[in-house]
């Protein structure tokens, strides 16, 4: 696996290396607030002999600030990188099982049911009448929750849900459905949407939905 590093740290790891700096002075500098772009107006002790060169440079000045020689754990950057990614993907695996344990279903309100049939591509999968379509909402939410999932009711705004779609040049029908319930329960939570569009196809089926 390829180690993604933030810009931030590459621009420390290219410092050090080009310095030569030990992962602990690295470290003190970060902790001192240097600025990795600026190092090499202090490193030039050859053209200024008076002044000291860059390692000890910051190990003096780490020293006249905190009192210390050096920090008490050193944590090389390649290393602290990739703990920032372990716990990415912890975050976002606790995230994908949330979805997965509370799965959404979509609720509509008898005054839209009318407008819903009329948009969807889908409308015979719907059922002729709200009720029929109630029922069978009930039924599928009764199951997933004997099933030991407890699967929450998101009210839908159909004409929200029209322009959803339509800003994304997806048809309206099962698969989009599911994917706007993802959609809401992702905003309920704070997070950025990630409508993942690929082309112009229809969306496949949110993990985490019942579909309807």
């Amino acid at each position: 696996m390829v180690l993604r590093v933030s810009k931030d740290l590459q621009l420390w790891i290219d410092a050090g290396k080009r310095f030569h700096l030990s992962h602990a002075q690295v470290q003190m500098a970060r902790e001192l607030g240097m600025n990795p772009k600026k190092l090499g107006k202090l490193a030039n002790h050859k053209q200024e002999p008076w002044k000291l060169p860059l390692p000890q440079f910051i190990e003096h000045l780490y020293q006249k600030r905190f009192g210390k020689s050096r920090p008490d754990v050193v944590v090389a950057l390649e290393e602290r990188a990739r703990r920032l990614a372990a716990k990415k993907r912890a975050r976002s695996e606790a995230k994908r099982r949330a979805e997965i344990e509370r799965p959404g279903i979509a609720w509509y309100l008898p005054e839209q049911w009318d407008k819903l049939r009329e948009i969807s591509a889908d409308r015979d999968s719907l059922g002729d009448t709200y009720e029929h379509w109630l029922a069978k909402a009930e039924k599928e939410q009764a199951q997933t929750t004997a099933a030991g999932r407890n699967v929450e009711r998101v009210i839908v705004n159909v004409e929200e849900l029209e322009a959803w779609c339509r800003s994304r040049g997806w048809v309206l029908n099962q698969k989009s459905r599911s994917r706007f319930v993802a959609y809401l329960l992702k905003q309920r939570e704070g997070e950025s949407e990630n409508d993942g569009r690929i082309g112009g196809d229809a969306p496949s089926q949110a993990e985490g939905t019942v579909p309807f």
